[in-house]
């Protein structure tokens, strides 16, 4: 069976420096910016330095990688 992919929004965390919020249509959960990176890769990092913000899609999972 073939999943839909899913819409994540990310943002920096305010007043941190290498914490997102991660969120989709559902749930939010706090990542850290190395969590991010190895799931989407540099160029999300390099938008979300550039912008503040990086949408992007994958497969259906959110959780708190904080644990």
């Amino acid at each position: 069976m073939h999943e839909t992919p899913t819409l994540f929004h990310a943002r920096w965390k305010p007043g941190t420096l290498d914490t997102l919020i991660v969120t989709t249509e559902n749930e939010a959960a706090e990542w850290p910016l190395t969590r991010f990176q190895l799931q989407f890769g540099r160029a999300a990092v390099a938008r979300l330095y550039l912008t503040g913000r990086a949408d992007l899609s994958g497969p259906p999972f959110l959780h708190n990688a904080a644990d």
